[in-house]
This record gives C-alpha cells, sequence and structure tokens, in this order.
C-alpha cells in the first residue's frame, strides 16, 4: 500500500477467492461512488454543506522550482492567447491555424506533466536511475515539461498570428507594417514591442511607427537587439498604442524619418536626488529609498493618498531573505514532522537588503525608467527596474534576482505593505475567488495562497490591485513560519500588505531542495483609471498589461481594401473576463469562455464583430446546455457570483 499509487488487480482476485470459498459475508470491491452513495443513506440528514476556497497545506512546494513554474504560467497565458487569435484569423474569413487543437493539447500535456506528482520518487535529493531513489531524474523530467511548455505555447501563439497576418495586407507607402493583435475582451491601451528588422531599415536609419487608423504617428522608443550575435538583426520598438480593439488588431505602418526615437538619460552624478530616484506620470508618483531598497511612497494623484505603509515592518518592494534551523540535508517529510511555538525557535536569521546604486535613470517616449541594484544574503545581487507608462495607472515592477544555490533551509520575499484602514482583501484563484467575506472550507490554510494573477484591496471608496505575472505563492498580514503551526513571524499583522514569497527549499519531499537562477519576477501595481471604475476592472487590467502582451506579426496579405483594425467580442461588464475563444466541433463553430469576477449575479452582454448563426450556454469543453437568445450581433448570459461558462457560437457563414 503506497499513495500516488495505481489501482491493483490483487484487491479484485481477493475478493473472487474469498466469494468462491464463503457463503457469508459476500465481498465486492467498492468504488469511490458507493462511499458517498452510502454516506448519504446513511447520515443524509445529518451531513453539512460547506463550500468555497479548499487552499493547499503543501502549496509552498511551487516557490521551490520558480523558474520552471514561472516558464510554465507564461506558457499558461500564451496558449490562451494563441487559441483565441487563431480564431479571430478564422472568424475574419481566413484561416485559423489547422492543427490548433493539436498544438494547444501539447501546451496542456506539458503544463499537466509539470504539475503532476512525482510517480512515487520522493526524494528529490537523490540520484538513482529509476524508482523511489530517482527523485531528481524525475525533477530533471519535470521541468523539461515547464520548458516545454513555454516553448511551444510561443509557437503557437507565432503560428496563429501568422495565419491573422495573412489575411491583413501592409500599407503600400511604408517600409513594412505589423499586425499588433489583442487577445483580451477589453479595449485596452498598451506598450507593443516590435522588431524592426534590419532587412527594412539600416540600422542608422530613422523611423516612425504609425497608426494605420488614423496615420498619426505614435510615441515609440528604441532598444538594441540582444545577443546581437546570434538573434535576427535589427532593433527592438515599444510603441504605445492606444485603444486596441477588444478581441482584435491593430494594423501598425513603419517608415522612414530622418531622426530616431531619442532616451533622455539623466546624469547619476549633477541630477539633484530626489529628482533621480522620482517617476510620475498622469496617475502616479513613485519615490525610491535608496538605504532600504525599496519604494518609500506611491502616490495615487487623483485621490491624493500614498499607497505605501510608511509603517510597516519593510518597505514597499523590499527584500527579505530567511534561513531556517531545520537541516538542509535530505530527510522525508521534515518539514512536516517538525513544529515552532511562538518563540519563533527555527528562525535562524531575517535579513534585508543593503543598500542600492542607482544604475540608470531615463525618459522616452513611451515611459519613466529608474534602475538601481543591491546585494544582500541568500542572493549575489537583485536588479530593479521600475516603469512607469505615461498615461498608464500602472506601476511595473521588475526584480532580476541572481540566487546562488545552498542546502540551508531558506525563504526569499518580496513585501508589498500597502496602506489602508479597513482593508477587504481579494485574491483570484484558480477558477474563482477568495478572500474576505467569501465562503472558505473549514480547516483550509489561511496563512499562504497560491493566487492565479492578482490580488485587490478595497479600502471604503478607495482600493488598489497588485499582480504577480511569475510568483503566484502569497502571504498577506504577516510572514508565517513554514512549520506547524505556522505562527506569525512579523508583527503587528498588516492586513493589507502582501508578501510574496517568491522561492523556498522548505518542503523536503517531491520538491527540490535547492535551486539556483537569474530571473526576472515581475510585479505590477494598479490604480483605477476613473473614479467609477469597478475594482475588479481595474485588476483585470492590470493583469492583461503583464500577463498578456499584445502579440505582434508582420503584415503580409494581399487583400486591396486596406483592413486597419477589427474587434470580434466585446462585453458590456468590466468585471467580466474573456478567458479565450477556442474551435468548437464542427464548422463554423467555437467556444467563448468566461468569468466573472463579480461578487453577485449579473447579466453580461456579448457583441461580436460577426454574424451569429445560434449560440448556446455550454461547459468550457463546449457541451451545450440550453439555448441563448441572439440578436442581431449580441448575445446576453446570466453569471453567477465567480462564475466561469462558456458560450458556444455557430458563425453565420454566407456562400459566395
Amino acid at each position: 500500500m503506497g499513495d500516488n499509487g495505481p489501482a491493483r488487480l490483487h484487491v479484485s482476485e481477493l475478493v473472487r477467492r474469498w466469494n468462491e470459498n464463503w457463503t457469508s459475508p459476500t465481498l465486492r470491491v467498492s468504488r469511490n461512488e458507493d462511499f458517498f452513495a452510502e454516506a448519504e443513506r446513511r447520515y443524509g440528514d445529518e451531513l453539512i454543506t460547506v463550500e468555497g476556497d479548499w487552499g493547499d497545506w503543501w502549496v509552498e512546494g511551487v516557490g521551490s522550482a520558480a523558474v520552471p513554474l514561472a516558464l510554465s504560467r507564461q506558457g499558461q497565458a500564451a496558449v490562451t492567447d494563441a487559441a483565441s487569435i487563431s480564431e479571430v484569423a478564422a472568424w475574419l474569413g481566413g484561416t485559423g491555424v489547422p492543427d490548433a487543437r493539436r498544438e494547444s493539447g501539447e501546451v496542456y500535456d506539458a503544463i499537466s506533466m509539470f504539475n503532476e506528482h512525482t510517480w512515487g520518487a520522493g526524494d528529490s535529493w537523490t540520484h538513482g536511475d529509476e524508482g523511489f531513489q530517482s527523485g531528481e531524474l524525475q525533477w530533471q523530467w519535470k521541468v523539461g515539461q515547464g520548458i516545454a511548455a513555454h516553448q511551444r505555447a510561443l509557437e503557437f501563439r507565432e503560428h496563429a498570428m501568422a495565419y491573422l497576418a495573412e489575411g491583413v495586407s501592409p500599407d503600400p507607402d511604408s517600409v513594412t507594417s505589423y499586425v499588433a493583435a489583442n487577445a483580451t475582451g477589453r479595449r485596452r491601451d498598451a506598450v507593443v514591442q516590435l522588431l524592426v528588422k534590419e532587412a527594412h531599415l539600416p540600422l542608422d536609419t530613422g523611423f516612425v511607427v504609425r497608426d494605420g487608423r488614423s496615420g498619426a504617428i505614435l510615441p515609440h522608443s528604441v532598444k538594441d537587439q540582444g545577443n546581437q550575435p546570434h538573434r535576427e538583426s535589427g532593433r527592438w520598438a515599444s510603441v504605445i498604442v492606444p485603444d486596441l480593439p477588444a478581441l482584435g488588431f491593430v494594423r501598425l505602418d513603419v517608415s522612414r524619418a530622418d531622426a530616431d526615437a531619442e532616451t533622455e538619460s539623466l546624469s547619476l552624478h549633477s541630477t539633484p536626488r530626489q529628482d533621480l530616484l522620482t517617476l510620475e506620470n498622469e496617475h502616479l508618483r513613485v519615490v525610491v529609498d535608496e538605504q532600504t531598497s525599496s519604494i518609500s511612497s506611491l502616490v495615487e494623484k487623483r485621490t491624493g493618498r500614498d499607497l505605501v505603509n510608511s509603517a510597516s515592518v519593510a518597505g514597499f518592494n523590499a527584500y527579505l531573505y530567511d534561513e531556517y534551523g531545520s537541516s538542509g540535508a535530505g530527510f522525508n517529510h521534515l518539514a512536516n514532522k517538525l513544529s515552532v511555538s511562538d518563540r519563533l525557535e527555527l528562525l535562524a536569521s531575517r535579513t534585508v537588503a543593503n543598500p542600492s546604486v542607482v544604475v540608470e535613470r531615463a525618459r522616452d517616449a513611451v515611459e519613466e525608467r529608474l534602475v538601481y541594484e543591491y546585494t544582500a544574503n541568500g542572493v549575489d545581487r537583485v536588479e530593479v527596474t521600475l516603469r512607469l507608462r505615461h498615461g498608464s495607472p500602472r506601476l511595473v515592477i521588475e526584480n532580476r534576482v541572481t540566487k546562488k544555490t545552498t542546502l540551508i533551509k531558506e525563504s526569499g520575499y518580496f513585501a508589498f505593505p500597502f496602506a489602508a484602514s479597513d482593508p477587504v482583501v481579494h485574491f483570484e484563484v484558480s477558477g474563482g475567488v477568495t478572500g474576505d467575506g467569501i465562503a472558505h472550507i473549514p480547516g483550509a490554510p489561511q496563512h499562504m495562497r497560491a493566487v492565479r494573477n492578482w490580488v485587490t484591496i478595497d479600502d471604503g471608496d478607495d482600493a488598489v490591485v497588485w499582480v504577480t505575472k511569475d510568483a503566484p505563492l502569497v502571504q498577506v498580514g504577516s510572514i508565517a513560519l513554514p512549520y506547524s503551526p505556522f505562527p506569525a513571524s512579523t508583527s503587528p499583522v498588516e492586513p493589507a500588505t502582501v508578501f510574496s514569497w517568491f522561492h523556498n527549499n522548505v518542503w523536503d519531499t517531491n520538491f527540490p531542495i535547492e535551486q539556483a537562477f537569474t530571473a526576472t519576477f515581475t510585479y505590477a501595481v494598479g490604480v483605477r483609471a476613473t473614479a467609477d471604475e469597478p475594482t475588479q476592472a481595474t485588476a483585470i487590467a492590470t493583469g492583461a498589461d503583464v500577463v498578456h502582451p499584445v502579440a505582434v506579426a508582420e503584415a503580409r496579405g494581399h487583400a486591396a481594401d486596406g483592413t486597419a483594425e477589427a474587434s470580434l467580442v466585446e462585453i458590456d461588464d468590466e468585471r467580466v473576463q474573456l478567458v479565450s475563444v477556442v474551435a468548437g466541433d464542427g464548422p463554423a463553430a467555437s467556444i467563448v469562455r468566461l468569468q466573472s469576477f463579480a461578487g453577485e449575479e449579473i447579466d453580461a452582454t456579448l457583441t461580436f464583430g460577426i454574424e451569429i448563426g445560434s449560440a448556446a450556454r455550454s461547459t468550457y469543453l463546449g457541451d451545450e446546455r440550453e439555448p441563448l437568445a441572439v440578436d442581431g450581433r449580441r448575445v446576453a448570459i446570466r453569471l453567477r457570483p465567480y462564475e466561469t461558462a462558456a458560450v458556444a457560437l455557430r458563425r453565420e457563414v454566407t456562400t459566395p
């Protein structure tokens, strides 16, 4: 007998032999459903109903393979975007990726295999070639699955963009044109990155990027190609594109210009320190404290409030590093055998970052940017890049960590102490929302959570959103020591402080007990663009900025109509997220997947950019439940609180 094992025939054989030899009692093999049926028969009137987030008592393990986990998460986002873009190409009269199901299936297979248990290889530090002692080998295989998920998802997205770009003709008066595709269901302003190839323009030739809809010149900045000897020659342009259509595209046209985009680099020696360490745009003002290597102030200019709790135990985006007194050698389930009291006996040390050094302070046509770096225990260095895009109500934080390996039990955190007097904290988790005022299963862990992408903090009429792209493991309020009964190790409890637990090696059995990496962990902080914007809408928009970047490909169509934009799905309730659009069964069939982040039942209307023949509520897999009324190009659907749902469509196809 062992956990995580397959069903075995010997149980059935034992029952058969018993019944051949004895008349009573008669035995039979029980199924899982039999247990529940019998429990309901015996105790149905006494059973209680519980609902909500179940949590995961072993979820700290997601921090023990930080880089492959981040790659797998990026693959999850890219594969949904790729499927949606493929359907956009088909909806516009072209062809979607012919093998879209196979390509997406390969991505999901790899994601599932990365997430799967280790098939009985319990000790990740052992080096055997098979069986229980093959832990290291199985982890190499699992990491390979995370890498494969990421690679296959990006390839699928490139294929989808190639098929979409075949239906969009370049501007004949420009050097080249690009298709910029927005796979989300919300109109958005976004930074679009495209490679202006040397094959189109010499590296010393200036260029402008125009909006294909209006001909207006768009703000852009330029960055050299990385790893130049081994990659396609060109320059990366970052372009601010306003009002990208929901689930659609905009054509961008590149033309020669007398001068190239310029970046103003502020002198690190002569610029006043306050100016050097302050970023500001129309929505936010950010001030960095180089002594604590953290953000000391983050002011929402519309309300005047400072989002940073200056009385917190740690600065905003401050680095904290813990070491524990438990053994770093290989012990199966050691973390499950240890306990600690409020005296925190196993917390050996906690340290913070050293003062930082400013590396770059720049402003260009796209953003205000500050780069600084510091050293600290547990890492060789951390390089922080703060990006504040012009006109954007969101601050993007990129923490590039160079970490060395150690068997000492350790944890690394970035702290985000938000200022709030009466916070209501909600977490996006897979398939729903949990947090304050939302039911959870009794006994579910409350000291840690693995979030999908965002955390919202409402404080009366004010709200702020925190987004993580790469590291899902969070603790809120305090840092709990990772040994039962998980006492708080910071005091007092700060209910609006989010600790991103971005790496650890505390779970000994099925996860790596040491890791080293150089990797970037990206976060974003967003505020409402307008006073009446729902918090959930702010969360969806902030998440889209870093999790679902705009996809780009060169326009290669041959039509004469000069199409410069298209919008295929718009949702009238900003609290509803378009998860993806995938091909359905049969010709002209699609499945539109949705998720509501509203805490109450709502009626949402989807407006399509194509003619609809029929629609039905369905499961995510396309199993139809009941028909939905089609009003021209509009379909209405009722959604329960936090519901995931789908609409199965049949497009109306006209025969030429």
